[in-house]
Formats: C-alpha cells, sequence, structure tokens
C-alpha cells in the first residue's frame, strides 16, 4: 500500500540551497484512476502536475493556488487548484487529449487568494512556443520571482524544486558565486539517485537527504481532495438556468451531474432546484 504523497523540505546550509522534494507516488496512483485518458496527454498530465505541486512550499497557512494553462497550440485546458495543507483538485480537458507538446503557445493564469484579502492576487504569464518543461520555471521567474527550477523525475513519480536562497537566510560562509544551474549539475547524480530509490517512507526520504548533508526542515501531506457537494451543484445549476428549468430537465424529474474535478455524480431532482427559491 502506497503511503500518501508529501512534500518535504531540506536545506543546504554550506551552499545556500533549498531542496522542495515532491514524492507524488500515491497522487499519480490516485490520478490515473480520477483521469483515465490516453498514454501520450496522461504523460504530460503526469509531469506538468508534478512540476508545479512543490510550489506549494510558498504558500503561507490559509493561503490557495490556482495555476490555469489555456494553450491554444496545442489546444488544451489544464486547471491544477491547491492551498496550504496540500488539499489539491486537478482537471485537462478535453478528457481524450493525448499528446505530450514540445512547445506551447497560450496564456497562463496564476491566482493566489490569502486568508485577509477578499479579492486574490492574480498574474498572466504569455507562453510563446515555450518548452514544455519551462512552464513551471516560467511561472516561478515570473509570478513568484524566485531563482527556483523544477526537476520532474523519470524513473518515479517525484519531482524537486531547487531553490537558491539570498546570502541573508543562510550561513555567510556559503559560496554565494554558485549559480542555480551550477548546483543542479553538481548534484545530479544524488537527484538521480534519489528518484531511482523511489522511498515513499518519511524516515527513509529524510535519510536519504540528511546522508548527503541536507538538513530537514518541515514536510506536509500532498492529497486530492474536492470541495464540491451537492448543495453547490444544484446553485450552480440554478445560476446557470434560473429561467429555463424546464429546457435543464427536458421532461424528467431528476439528472445526473458528475463532478468535473473529483468524478463524482450527483442526483439532482426538480425539487432540489425548487428548494433554493425557498431557502
Amino acid at each position: 500500500m502506497l503511503e500518501l504523497s508529501r512534500l518535504y523540505s531540506f536545506l543546504d546550509h554550506r551552499n545556500g540551497f533549498n531542496v522542495h522534494f515532491l514524492e507524488g507516488q500515491k497522487l499519480i496512483h490516485d490520478l490515473v484512476l480520477l483521469h483515465p485518458m490516453p498514454s501520450s496527454g496522461f504523460a504530460y498530465f503526469r509531469d506538468t502536475f508534478l512540476g508545479i505541486l512543490p510550489i506549494i512550499f510558498f504558500l503561507k497557512p490559509g493561503e490557495s493556488l490556482g495555476i490555469y494553462i489555456d494553450s491554444e497550440d496545442p489546444y488544451f485546458r489544464l486547471k491544477i487548484e491547491t492551498n496550504s495543507a496540500g488539499h489539491t483538485r486537478t482537471l485537462l480537458l478535453p478528457e481524450e487529449f493525448n499528446l505530450f507538446p514540445m512547445k506551447i503557445t497560450g496564456k497562463v493564469r496564476v491566482t493566489k487568494l490569502t486568508q485577509n484579502h477578499s479579492q486574490p492576487y492574480t498574474s498572466f504569464l504569455e507562453l510563446k512556443a515555450t518548452d514544455t518543461k519551462e512552464v513551471i520555471n516560467q511561472i516561478l521567474a515570473e509570478s513568484y520571482q524566485t531563482n527556483s527550477e523544477v526537476i520532474i523525475g523519470e524513473v518515479s513519480d517525484q519531482s524537486m524544486m531547487v531553490t537558491k536562497l539570498p546570502p541573508v537566510n543562510v550561513n555567510s560562509s556559503f559560496d554565494e558565486s554558485m549559480s542555480r544551474k551550477e548546483y543542479i549539475k553538481r548534484n545530479a547524480e544524488f537527484f538521480h539517485h534519489v528518484f531511482e530509490t523511489a522511498a515513499n517512507d518519511i524516515e527513509k526520504v529524510v535519510k536519504l537527504f540528511e546522508d548527503r548533508g541536507y538538513s530537514y526542515m518541515t514536510s506536509r501531506q500532498v492529497n486530492f481532495y474536492c470541495p464540491c457537494s451537492k448543495d453547490r451543484m444544484v446553485l450552480n445549476l440554478k445560476g446557470l438556468y434560473a429561467g429555463d428549468i424546464d429546457h435543464l430537465f427536458d421532461g424528467k424529474d431528476s439528472l445526473s451531474v458528475k463532478c468535473d474535478y473529483c468524478r463524482k455524480d450527483y442526483q439532482i431532482t426538480r425539487l432540489d432546484i425548487k428548494a433554493t427559491d425557498l431557502s
């Protein structure tokens, strides 16, 4: 049985880098069950999902984040929504998407909501024949303005986000001249070893990094969670078909509505819609 997925954070004091490691095997297992699709489309779904989720590290308690990729070439729509607690839901359309795009042209919308602000912070990015693997790194550079890079595991459903820290955050004796690219190159063999080991037990993961000289900072669970409910579905339908309930039900007394994110079915009746008028 797979352990629940976790996002770990480690600190390299000596060189001034954070490594945020996403152990995502349970997540990808569940993703397969939630969103079965042709292999090439799912491979893109998997890589992008693993690439984006380490960004959870930057969320403060109570914050939530949505990343929406509207690609025109090739055409698809990808939504990933998560929060500081690691509760995540995602959607890729069309469902029959069967392509691993090498380059993407379109737009990215990044929306962050905090507890103390009613209006979310939103940023927009342009993708112009952008390499697929660079989309998340563009988000990190332009929306979060952080010196970070994500590495996706090829042999395991895991990923890492390597972040170069400003000198104020680390021991002043570290080698400030080492670039992010150089750091990743120097540690490429170790990172590959971590992915190849495919550990999903907390103690084993922490030991892998501590044996390399990293300090373990924290970790949190990351799991699929959808806040949908029958009441929400009823309100959505009421908003869309307020003046045309007969057309909505098309002569029937009930209809089945499926959540696009978690695939849960809800049976909605005419009485359910009418009850909202009385509440």
